[in-house]
């Protein structure tokens, strides 16, 4: 069949793959989305029946990645945290939780202590000195005050659930009695004789089991907990790349060289600059920055004026205007009094500020304390707790005349200097090797298809998904075309990642909303249209059969061999149970109920087997037993009790640890449980 009779016959999808091409042009994402229900006016879940809606939802996830925050997991973790915070509202008001604006200061400025905090921006001396310029800064500015009342929300919220976590670890105990019992179960040791009988001595291909064998062990087992089955989707899709052609990439260099020949005849470069739409700042490299790249070392030997370019950066043509040079330290040292202005334009009140500088700088020269007088007079939080001290810090991280003065300055020098926070009295204390600098204007252009290429591509995806209607034709067609396909099993709702596929989030939504069978239309992601074909639905609870019947399989096949084992290890003695499984007897030595491994048998513990010597008759044959690993008929030969011991505090210890490990998570699960969360971010 051509092509053009099978768009004839699927002329439907087609128009409406076209429409929603031209309204993904015209009209945004949220929008088209919410034409079907599916925009931010609605909800993504619940929590105890309290609902989250969309809106909310998706602007907190914005709010982070507007403060630095990125990566797959952070919608994950904004979900996780609005369910924690309904769960746990009620037990933070119940417990008079809060975090001071002492207790606040604390922990950004001082030595107060949250595990967040230190992961998040404290992981070392170096990000904490970093940070904690940050956030003082940040107090400075009108913009900056908003976002610092934006990262106070967050790690508020991160230690309200911190101190909440410490207080239900407080109830963790383990009491003397328990720490017996393990000290027994581990150090009381029986040594038996056994016949064995080991499920893999026997290939699963020797034993038949009917379909209905496996049906009803389905039916026996599909409500035991390692067969319960989440809610999930399996497809099978193909990529198409949308990748940048060699015109693409020459009609790039060539916009970048009329706006090379443009640059030249312009004059000052900021306002040229500027004008394009770029970034008219000149920064300082030092001949290390530059080395990685030939281009870009050839620089530090340019003529100031000069441009250079454009040469190829990775995926980028770039653009360089060499401005000068200068000798100057990477970075510096200082440690400073802050002396905060309400209002820095106030000319009377900065003048009042320079006047007690001055007076704080007449008393250093007098043999004063700076670490005294930093404790008694400094304004800025983020260095009272070092004597006011910056260390190696390069440019662009402080307020320029701050910068200016550090730099400029020779070590040991002592001034004051007005910024937008008030005024400093700075001493400079350390410059590392001097180098030699070139100030530079970079212009980068990256190399992305055109609108024709991404429309030839999309041309080729639209294609694939009118040409196939089941999964033999999907894989055939792909096949023919010479496109991987990839399967990506049990997925979950709001699921941002797939295998193959890093931002699939989508994906992971039309998969939740599909019927199986269904193929989508060409989805755009990591630069390459998707098309896929929902191939499974599975809903969360007990398992349908046929999307366990592989594993039902396995089980009935082995509980068949359970059966047959049995029935062969019969026998007056445990030599005759043994011979008639082509066996011998064989001997376990010193095996504790707590390590019930018999490593000669096999891999799984087989604490059904041990439990039953530690309470057999000495000399005993027992009954065949169906263990993990094989069945088994054994003979205890002796028990030897544990040694006296009336102190049990290294095994209270080590339970101790063991029932603090994960405590928390497995608490807020079962919470999460108990309050029905439905998450159905993949649904909508």
């Amino acid at each position: 069949m051509s092509l053009i009779q099978k768009i004839r016959k699927r002329q439907g999808l087609l128009m409406v793959m076209i429409g929603l091409g031209m309204l993904s042009f015209l009209i945004p994402y949220d929008a088209v989305m919410a034409l079907f229900g599916s925009g931010t006016n609605r909800d993504l879940g619940s929590v105890d029946g309290t609902a989250i809606s969309a809106l909310e939802f998706q602007q907190e996830v914005q709010l982070r990645r507007n403060l630095g925050f990125s990566g797959e997991q952070l919608a994950d973790e904004v979900w996780n945290d609005f369910v924690s915070r309904i769960l746990l509202q009620d037990g933070y008001d119940a417990l008079g939780l809060q975090v001071t604006d002492k207790e606040f200061q604390g922990l950004l400025f001082e030595d107060g202590y949250s595990g967040y905090l230190n992961m998040a921006f404290y992981s070392n001396a170096q990000n904490k000195q970093f940070w904690q310029q940050q956030f003082s800064a940040m107090l400075g500015t009108p913009e900056g005050k908003s976002n610092f009342m934006m990262y106070r929300k967050l790690i508020t919220q991160k230690r309200l659930r911190e101190k909440y976590d410490n207080l239900l670890l407080t109830g963790v105990y383990a009491n003397t009695l328990e720490a017996k019992q393990d000290y027994i179960a581990a150090n009381k040791k029986v040594d038996f004789q056994y016949a064995f009988k080991a499920y893999a001595s026997v290939p699963d291909e020797e034993i038949e089991v009917s379909d209905s064998q496996v049906k009803s062990f389905y039916n026996e087992h599909k409500n035991e907990p390692k067969y319960k089955q989440r809610a999930g989707r399996d497809l099978t899709y193909v990529r198409i790349p949308v990748m940048a052609t060699e015109g693409d990439a020459q009609k790039i260099q060539q916009e970048l060289n009329d706006l090379k020949t443009a640059w030249t005849q312009a004059t000052g470069d900021s306002a040229f600059l500027a004008g394009q739409g770029l970034n008219p700042v000149a920064r300082r490299y030092t001949a290390d920055a530059l080395a990685s790249n030939a281009d870009e070392a050839a620089l530090m030997n340019a003529q100031p004026g000069t441009i250079v370019g454009p040469f190829r950066k990775g995926n980028d043509f770039r653009l360089a205007k060499v401005v000068g040079f200068s000798t100057e330290p990477d970075s510096v040292s200082c440690r400073h009094i802050l002396l905060q202005a309400t209002d820095p334009s106030d000319k009377t009140e900065m003048a009042s500020l320079m006047k007690r500088a001055d007076s704080l700088k007449a008393v250093l020269k007098k043999g004063g304390s700076f670490d005294d007088l930093v404790t008694r007079f400094s304004d800025d939080p983020g260095s009272k707790s070092t004597g006011g001290k910056y260390e190696n810090f390069p440019r662009g991280q402080m307020v320029a005349p701050f910068e200016d003065f550090c730099f400029e300055q020779k070590p040991g020098s002592i001034g004051a200097v007005e910024t937008s926070f008030g005024v400093h009295l700075i001493e400079v204390l350390k410059h590392s090797e001097a180098k030699k600098g070139a100030e530079i204007f970079f212009v980068d252009r990256p190399v992305t298809p055109s609108d024709e290429t991404a429309r030839a591509a999309y041309a080729s995806a639209s294609e694939f998904a009118i040409g196939v209607k089941d999964l033999e034709g999907f894989l055939n067609k792909a096949s023919e075309l010479g496109y991987p396909t990839t399967e990506a099993k049990d997925l979950v709702p709001g699921a941002t990642a797939v295998t193959g596929i890093q931002n699939a989030g989508e994906l992971v939504g039309w998969a939740f909303t599909a019927e199986e069978g269904k193929i989508s239309s060409p989805l755009l992601t990591d630069n390459a249209y998707v098309i896929a074909i929902l191939q499974r639905i599975k809903e969360a609870g007990v398992p349908e059969f046929e999307h366990v019947e592989e594993a039902m399989r396995a089980g009935a096949i082995q509980e068949a061999k359970a059966e047959k084992f049995k029935a062969q290890m019969q026998g007056s003695d445990l030599n005759a149970v043994a011979q008639s499984v082509g066996g011998s007897v064989q001997v376990a030595n010193g095996i504790a109920l707590k390590f019930p491994t018999i490593t000669e048998a096999g891999a799984a513990p087989e604490p059904l087997v041990v439990g039953t010597a530690m309470g057999l008759e000495k000399g005993k044959m027992s009954e065949p037993i169906v263990g993990n690993n094989g069945v088994w008929v054994i003979s205890t030969q002796n028990i030897t009790e544990a040694p006296e011991k009336t102190e049990f505090t290294s095994e209270q210890t080590a339970l101790f640890g063991r029932a603090k490990g994960g405590f928390n998570n497995r608490v807020f699960n079962a919470m999460s449980e108990a309050a029905e969360v439905e998450d159905r971010r993949g649904k909508n």
